[in-house]
Order: C-alpha cells, then sequence, then structure tokens
C-alpha cells in the first residue's frame, strides 16, 4: 500500500488560500495550487473552518490507493498546525461544469449524459456511490469530450457514507433508508430531465411535475413506467431514462 503524501503549509499559506479562492462549495473552498496541472479543496462552511472528519480523511486515503477513472484524484493530503484541512487534487483546464457549459445541441448533451452514466456503473464495480449526480459536480473537457466527476470527498466508499445529500437525495434516503446503486440511477433521470428540457429547473419542480402525471417530451414510451416510479422513490425501477430518448 502507498503512503499517501502531506503537504504541510504555514497559518499565512493557509490565509491566503483561504482569501484567494476560485470557487466555493457547500462543504469547501477550491484554490489554485500554484501548479499547473493540480488544484486545493479547503475544508470550510458558512465562511468558518471545519475539521476534516475522519469519514472524510479515510475516504480521500482510500481513492488515493484506488486510482480511479472518471474521478479527478486525490494527490496529497494538506496540513496546517498538525491538523488536515484539505487535499490537493488532479486539475485540467480544459475541464468545465456542465452547469456552465455553452448551450449544446441535444444530440451532444445526450452523449455526455450516455458517458455520465457509464462513468456511474464504473464506479458502481469499485464499490462506489456516487450519490450527488448534478451538473455541478461533473465536468466537461472541453478539449477531447471525457467525463470526470468532482467532489470526490463526499462520495460513498465502501463502509464510508456520503456526508451531505442535497434535497433529491435526501429525499430518496429518508424514503429508501439507503444511497444505493438505484439511488444514482434516480438522480442520473433527474438530471437528464432538467439538461434536456432546455431549463434551469430545480429537482423539487421535477418531482411535483412527474407527481402530477406531466411527463417531459421526446421520451420513447418505455419511459413512462420510470416516470411513474420516480414519484415514490420506494418504488423506483433503478432503469435509466437515457436509455429510453427518442432521437
Amino acid at each position: 500500500m502507498k503512503r499517501m503524501p502531506n503537504l504541510k503549509i504555514t497559518k499565512e499559506e493557509y490565509q491566503n488560500l483561504q482569501r484567494n479562492f476560485t470557487n466555493r462549495g457547500a462543504e469547501g473552498l477550491i484554490c489554485f495550487s500554484g501548479k499547473e496541472n493540480t488544484i486545493y479543496k479547503i475544508f470550510q462552511s458558512n465562511n468558518q473552518d471545519i475539521p476534516v472528519s475522519f469519514n472524510k480523511q479515510q475516504k480521500i486515503i482510500e481513492l488515493y490507493q484506488k486510482d480511479l477513472a472518471y474521478t479527478v484524484k486525490p494527490l496529497s493530503t494538506i496540513s496546517c498546525a498538525g491538523e488536515m484541512i484539505g487535499y490537493e487534487m488532479t486539475y485540467n483546464p480544459f475541464d468545465q461544469a456542465l452547469e456552465s457549459l455553452p448551450s449544446l445541441p441535444r444530440k451532444d448533451l445526450i452523449k455526455i449524459l450516455k458517458k455520465v452514466k457509464i462513468a456511474l456503473l464504473y464506479l458502481q464495480s469499485k464499490d462506489i456511490t456516487y450519490g450527488d449526480v448534478t451538473d455541478s459536480n461533473i465536468l466537461v473537457n472541453t478539449k477531447n469530450g471525457t467525463i470526470t466527476f468532482c467532489d470526490i470527498d463526499n462520495m460513498r466508499v465502501g463502509s464510508h457514507p456520503i456526508d451531505v445529500k442535497g434535497y433529491a437525495l435526501s429525499r430518496y434516503y429518508e424514503q429508501v433508508g439507503l444511497i444505493d446503486a438505484k439511488a444514482d440511477a434516480y438522480m442520473h433521470n433527474l438530471l437528464t430531465i432538467k439538461t434536456l428540457s432546455g431549463r434551469d429547473l430545480y429537482e423539487s419542480e421535477i418531482i411535483k411535475d412527474l407527481r402530477k402525471g406531466i411527463y417531459p417530451t421526446k421520451y420513447k414510451n418505455t419511459a413512462k413506467p420510470i416516470f411513474a416510479s420516480m414519484t415514490v422513490p420506494e418504488s423506483f425501477s433503478g432503469e435509466y431514462l437515457i436509455d429510453h430518448i427518442k432521437r
């Protein structure tokens, strides 16, 4: 087993990172590392430093050992004054979040969504559930079209559970009682509906329409039972809508 490197930084360097971040997420800041192909995630919530939980630490270390495809790769932990504060990961300047891509033709969006499904099934084969399958967590390489998941420390990795659940995933968990492989398909379906609708829909709006029997258009008739099953996560079939798209 290879030992994961640790990058020690001073309190002054830590403060500089907190002031000069490039993006902010629910659990932390994304900061440039000063290197060409790496980036830092510094854990922070509501502008307050937060200790890195044992659960997250173990996931980051395990992911370093696994060296997965379809995800950013953790390269080293980052510590300050003896405490882990974040980690360094791979970065590709051509990667862009799906949500921030310019308007693409429907056929190109379908190709992206199919690649995301392949990536999710690959992760499941490694005993990983991604969970938060949203357009902000999916990176599309604008040069070669590859798909990469970010926010890797929030995944379920083996026995280490997901830390933060958004609205749709929380609803799924409350009704099913666990985050399983079907959860990824459920979230992917919501992403598919949103992405192909051409509108910036909230997941709650999509679910509300499905409950009313208002189904998206340009899907095969075989998609109707899937739409219906999504109204109650306990009854969700686990099928991917992307396989039932009209050309």
